[in-house]
């Protein structure tokens, strides 16, 4: 039996490393092209500030599902 839980530990485990971020990394799924509007827009925010307004509008976008705008799909 203990064969058994070490053995879906192990796989457990692996997938977590290999599959992890993309449960807490905002960027993972969004289009690049999104990402780079983003980080373009970082010139107007305060340098030390960056690092935060990046994280969350990252993932205000993710977590609302707000597409590329050049491709013309938004939410309704």
């Amino acid at each position: 039996m203990m064969g058994i839980l070490s053995d879906l530990d192990k796989k457990l485990t692996d997938n977590m490393y290999e599959h992890g971020s993309e449960l807490t990394d905002a960027v993972s799924d969004l289009p690049e092209a999104v990402v780079e509007a983003v980080e373009r827009l970082m010139f107007f925010i305060q340098p030390d500030a960056r690092d935060t307004v990046r994280s969350q509008v990252l993932g205000l976008i993710h977590e609302y599902g707000i597409q590329d705008a050049s491709s013309g799909d938004r939410p309704d």
